[in-house]
């Protein structure tokens, strides 16, 4: 059951999959944009990195004055110690889906819940063991024409109707863009250090 959570939270974020995702949370929040700008994938763990992408989103969310609670989540797949971004292009996700088919990635996806009022933060990581299934070359184009991968780390999506995912360890909700499970914890944890005076920044590994 999740925590008595009444307040407004501002999502700083404009993809469709962790409105759902939300949604299906029912939890009471309005999508708004960011001014942060990731600058790709730079030379550190998948958790700091996903971390660091989104407390940089919710920190520099676009916001009404008024504005109290501010959601701010980045995801990443990483393969062979480096991460896979969104493609560019159709030649560019193709390179992608044939690395990670018939193998084993990571998708990492990192959160962080600010309280504008307290400045009490709350950040964390979720990580979900992905294994892709051993596809022809039809079948990859055929897959990559479906699903519109530009807006998809890694180039693919683990809810599409084309099945690609062979199996998974760990949570589902994470690997489409929003660790549900992580997120009970951190408005749970919220609720608790919003009872305390001072400023604190919680982190909660990953679930």
């Amino acid at each position: 059951m999740l925590p008595k959570w009444n307040d407004l939270l501002y999502l700083a974020s404009g993809s469709s999959r962790r409105r759902e995702l939300l949604k299906e949370m029912k939890l009471n929040f309005r999508a708004v944009p960011s001014h942060y700008c990731e600058r790709g994938c730079r030379k550190t763990s998948p958790e700091i990195l996903s971390i660091h992408h989104a407390l940089g989103k919710a920190q520099k969310a676009v916001l009404p004055f008024k504005a109290r609670f501010v959601l701010g989540g980045d995801t990443i797949v990483w393969f062979q110690g480096r991460c896979l971004g969104k493609p560019k292009n159709r030649a560019q996700a193709l390179r992608m889906l044939r690395s990670i088919q018939g193998k084993k990635h990571a998708v990492y996806t990192g959160l962080a819940l600010l309280d504008r009022t307290s400045r009490h933060a709350v950040i964390g990581y979720a990580k979900t063991d992905v294994w892709i299934k051993k596809l022809s070359e039809a079948k990859l184009r055929e897959y990559r024409d479906a699903v519109h991968p530009y807006d998809k780390a890694g180039g693919y999506a683990i809810q599409a109707d084309i099945k690609i995912v062979r199996k998974i360890r760990g949570s589902y909700s994470n690997v489409v863009g929003l660790p549900k499970e992580l997120l009970f914890k951190m408005l749970m944890r919220m609720r608790q250090l919003m009872k305390c005076d001072r400023p604190i920044l919680k982190t909660l590994r990953k679930s």
